[in-house]
């Protein structure tokens, strides 16, 4: 008796960005099979042994899906061609500005470096954007004393590669109440 082999085929992503998590790769579920799934350039974060896997990209480069699946009855098993995946980069802003400011303090700048291709979007708490807040630099008017941030958010427009980066953080100073005696 010449059992068939299994045909398994991967479906899935096949660009993703850097250090994505969540990411499902599958193939057809067959029942009384088992599937043996292997990945360079991340890791199986969920699904191992079934025939759907979630993966957790790692850096920017190549990386490879694939599969092994075996007719439990016969034993006959069909491993795959590796499934490229190729893993974009992640832009890497870096905010620079004020970060000490007077109360009520305007059009104080903020910048990151400008990159063709990126957009940009910030915001800001404890201030007001003044103008567009979706250049690589934006114009921000202070407000009362106390804490405030400032936050832009990265993306590359040819892959979708997205950063945030962390709280800039902002002391605003108050401003002096002379009075003549």
């Amino acid at each position: 008796t010449i059992n068939p082999n299994p045909t398994p085929s991967i479906g899935g992503l096949a660009t993703v960005c850097a250090n994505q998590t969540g990411v499902a790769y599958t193939t057809a579920n067959v029942g009384g099979n088992t599937y043996a799934w292997s990945v360079t350039g991340g890791s199986i974060t969920a699904g191992a042994g079934t025939n759907t896997i979630t993966v957790t990209w790692g850096a920017a480069g190549a990386g490879t899906v694939q599969v092994t699946q075996t007719t439990s009855a016969t034993g006959c098993a069909t491993t795959t061609a590796a499934y490229p995946v190729t893993i974009n980069a992640n832009p890497t802003p870096s905010i620079s500005g004020d970060n000490s400011v007077c109360a009520s303090e305007q059009n104080v700048v903020y910048t990151t470096l400008a990159i063709g291709g990126h957009t940009y979007n910030w915001s800001v708490t404890g201030g007001a954007i003044d103008g567009s807040s979706t250049g690589n630099s934006v114009a921000i008017d202070w407000g009362v004393a106390g804490a405030g941030t400032v936050q832009v958010t990265e993306t590359i427009t040819a892959s979708g590669c997205t950063t945030i980066t962390p709280l800039y953080n902002i002391t605003i100073n108050p401003t002096p109440t002379p009075s003549i005696i």
